[in-house]
């Protein structure tokens, strides 16, 4: 019988563990890439708050490929229209994006009772819903008569966007605070948890509503966005 000399390499031992090293780096890689953009898109959002409440900055200029939310193709229930009437779907309006899109500041919108503050944009399209929540066009404005409805994701990282809307109450307070400086305070009185998608033509339209109302929209369940959650809240004169 052979025996392995103490100067012999074990080559199968050393293929096994460089195999195993190189799946624990993708591994940790895997696990960091998510963390990284979250961050990364905190980071953008942040800056961009600074400068609409610091220096009541309107107009903010981005890349229409970047700061993409992971699964937003699902999520996508706004839709735009032709000028026939006919929704045009996710893939056609991305393909269809210039190279740069430009963001209209319409302010911010805060829930202080969950620490939502985040840019408020005068239209929720693909690419402005990544940077913060979006006023869907026609509906509407702050203050004004009429059904102000406002989209945002429902993010899966703690504090990001729309992810705590899940966490909002009756009688607590949302606050939009516009370019011009100023302020329109509602107080949260109807809470729908699961609205089916096809259904939310009966709720976000500028008549669908009471008075001078905000209706804002997300998905539900978190990470799993079968549905829709509607936080509904009427101005406090």
């Amino acid at each position: 019988m052979f025996r392995k000399r103490n100067g012999d390499i074990n080559w199968r031992n050393i293929i096994l563990t460089g195999v195993a090293l190189i799946c624990l780096i993708v591994g940790v890689v895997l696990l960091l890439i998510d963390p990284i953009k979250n961050y990364k898109r905190q980071k953008i959002t942040d800056d961009m708050m600074e400068s609409i409440v610091e220096v009541s900055q309107a107009t903010f200029v981005v890349k229409s490929s970047g700061n993409e939310v992971s699964g937003e193709e699902f999520e996508y229930y706004y839709g735009e229209e032709e000028a026939g009437g006919s929704q045009l779907d996710y893939k056609t309006i991305v393909a269809e994006l210039p190279e740069e899109v430009v963001l209209n500041a319409l302010g911010t919108i805060s829930i202080p009772s969950v620490d939502i503050n985040i840019p408020l944009w005068d239209d929720a399209t693909i690419v402005s819903l990544r940077y913060g929540a979006g006023r869907l066009k026609d509906t509407a404005d702050p203050g004004q008569e009429g059904n102000m409805t406002i989209l945002g994701h429902r993010m899966r990282a703690a504090g990001k966007l729309f992810h705590s809307l899940g966490d909002v109450q009756i009688g607590d307070k949302i606050e939009i605070s516009t370019i011009d400086g100023h302020v329109y305070t509602y107080v949260v009185d109807t809470i729908y948890e699961a609205v089916e998608p096809s259904d939310l033509d009966k709720y976000i339209d500028i008549d669908d509503g009471t008075g001078k109302q905000v209706t804002l929209v997300t998905c539900t369940p978190l990470g799993v966005a079968t549905h829709r959650l509607l936080v509904v809240g009427h101005l406090s004169e």
